[in-house]
């Protein structure tokens, strides 16, 4: 009887390397779930029916499915969706404005998941119009959220440049004060703005048509962060050339279109 022989070790890795290749090449994820980390703003990110959508969220899908990186996505008010981040019980955040203290715990991508856009609507028929002085625009009754606009905007509140202001609690109940008369100015993010619209619309018997004064006042980038404490920089690089190929190939466009078309508007502002 032959004695058994051992295998050869260096053979046995180095198969066990070739299979592992051909598994990823073949597009079969060997990655944990991720753990992603959102809050609920409509239309970049919500819960509809159990199902997540929204503009960021399904940008955000397509390039993890690109990845081939399952993930999971929860919502949690903002300040714990952070803290998790920071502690390492979420792996991703979005979306994410940049700001410096937050390097500290966050590998932000270099490429923008959305730019957010500050408009100023008024109603279809308004013979208001803005050449980016917010200052002319005094004698007009504005109708805000108690949340910041951006930068410029907020300081020309602060400044009393805009004086005549109505603060509401949400953003649905300003899109229906708006279309029904009880304001001339309506500041809001570009999408949000037409999201509400639409969904007042659906819910209000006298449709009112709502138009977009340009130019727009403020334009800013949110981001994924990624968990420095779980080590994913690695990860956050791969993210970033998937967001750019996304751009490149229409795919990334063709998501906030199909939203748009959902709104009833037909082209892109």
């Amino acid at each position: 009887m032959k004695a058994l022989q051992k295998p050869n070790m260096n053979k046995v890795r180095f198969t066990l390397l070739t299979v592992i290749a051909i598994w990823i090449a073949a597009g079969v994820s060997l990655a944990d779930e991720l753990r992603v980390a959102s809050f609920n703003y409509p239309p970049f990110q919500y819960e509809e029916q159990g199902e997540v959508k929204g503009i960021a969220a399904d940008i955000v899908k397509e390039l993890f499915k690109r990845l081939n990186q399952p993930i999971s996505i929860n919502f949690y008010p903002f300040p714990r969706a952070v803290e998790n981040l920071k502690t390492g019980k979420s792996d991703v955040i979005f979306t994410f404005y940049y700001k410096k203290e937050r390097e500290a715990f966050t590998d932000y991508t270099k490429e923008a998941l959305v730019d957010q856009t500050i408009s100023l609507f008024v109603h279809g028929d308004s013979p208001i119009v803005f050449d980016g002085d917010l200052s002319k625009l005094n004698q007009y009754r504005f109708g805000l959220v108690r949340f910041s606009y951006g930068s410029i905007f907020d300081a020309a509140v602060d400044k009393k440049l805009i004086t005549h202001v109505e603060y509401v609690s949400k953003m649905e109940l300003n899109m229906k004060k708006f279309l029904r008369r009880r304001f001339d100015i309506l500041p809001c993010d570009r999408w949000v703005a037409y999201y509400y619209y639409s969904k007042a619309n659906l819910q209000e018997s006298n449709s009112v048509k709502i138009k977009e004064l340009k130019p727009p006042i403020q334009s800013f980038p949110a981001y994924m962060g990624f968990s420095k404490t779980n080590n994913l920089g690695s990860l956050r690089d791969r993210a970033d050339i998937v967001l750019r190929e996304m751009k490149k190939d229409g795919s990334y466009q063709r998501i906030i279109d199909g939203y748009l078309a959902d709104w009833g508007i037909t082209q892109p502002p």
